[in-house]
């Protein structure tokens, strides 16, 4: 890995670490506030769900891709329906790719560092699993739902539009192969920005009595790596922007929609009350910072 891999994984590490504190409050209330809430996983629902979207999942990789002849000029770029999609034919960083794959997985783990951080030391384990099952329902979701689409539209990558000769000299540009014409949407994005969705709204409704900086700090975190994961897929050519968006906009909607879909609810069963409007404004305001910064890190990185 060379030297800006390397700050990149230090940053993805840091925006981690840094994350503001989610400490259990003890303090007097409402019972959310006094008690840990978690989502209600019922096994036999839940167990179906998680199943269901593997057999989803594996159906959905068995799709035929169309593989079409690459000749030896490249695609031709007036097929590109977007002008900024255009712009990025025949840029090429491939030391972003080991990069963006560090950020890839320090986003897809985000939630559950959280979730293990903001559970008191008796449920830390317990309040963990239990959102972990929510999440892994979240990540099939989306995975599922970027993999039917990739391998339905046969959308060539960036790499398919330059001649061989400017084609980066590595197996994974290979024009033959069938990852050549699975670029929209990216998988990258959508499973990064589902972490980041899932981190913040879990963060939302199970920890109401939290205060701005922490529901900033939360989203701000995921938010970060999970922009630098998706830009660093197109620095290194791999994707193009259009793909990132529609992949980070599935991830988005998964990690939002499916913990707002399950209860959540306090050891004497009370129902956690949704997310306020304020809440939520100072979550998606926290997030869309950090998505911000990590375009800027990655452009002054590569």
């Amino acid at each position: 890995m060379d030297l800006r891999a390397r700050y990149t994984a230090v940053a993805c590490l840091i925006a981690v670490l840094t994350a503001p504190p989610v400490v259990a409050s003890t303090s007097a209330g409402a019972d959310s506030a006094q008690y840990p809430v978690h989502p209600k996983v019922t096994w036999a629902r839940d167990g179906w769900l998680v199943g269901g979207g593997i057999a989803l999942l594996a159906g959905a990789q068995q799709l035929d891709v169309n593989v079409r002849p690459v000749p030896p000029q490249g695609l031709d770029p007036a097929d590109i329906g977007w002008s900024f999609d255009r712009e990025q034919i025949g840029k090429f960083n491939t030391r972003a790719l080991d990069a963006s794959d560090i950020a890839s997985a320090a986003s897809v783990a985000y939630p559950m560092i959280v979730a293990l951080a903001s559970q008191p030391s008796g449920e830390r384990i317990n309040g963990t699993l239990r959102r972990s099952v929510i999440y892994l329902e979240s990540y099939l979701l989306a995975t599922t739902t970027a993999t039917l689409i990739k391998n339905s539209a046969d959308r060539p990558r960036p790499y398919t539009y330059v001649s061989d000769g400017q084609r980066p000299n590595d197996d994974t540009y290979d024009v033959t192969d069938d990852e050549a014409f699975q670029s929209m949407p990216s998988s990258h994005a959508s499973s990064s920005f589902c972490g980041a969705a899932f981190a913040m709204t879990d963060q939302l409704i199970s920890r109401p009595q939290s205060g701005w900086v922490e529901r900033v700090g939360v989203a701000f975190t995921g938010g970060l790596l999970a922009s630098m994961t998706s830009t660093l897929r197109v620095s290194a050519g791999k994707h193009f922007p259009s793909d990132v968006l529609a992949g980070g906009a599935i991830g988005m909607a998964s990690g939002v929609l499916v913990p707002m879909a399950h209860l959540y609810v306090s050891p004497a069963g009370r129902k956690a009350p949704h997310p306020s409007g304020r809440a939520w404004l100072q979550a998606l305001g926290g997030m869309t910072t950090g998505i911000v910064a990590g375009v800027l890190i990655v452009n002054a990185s590569y």
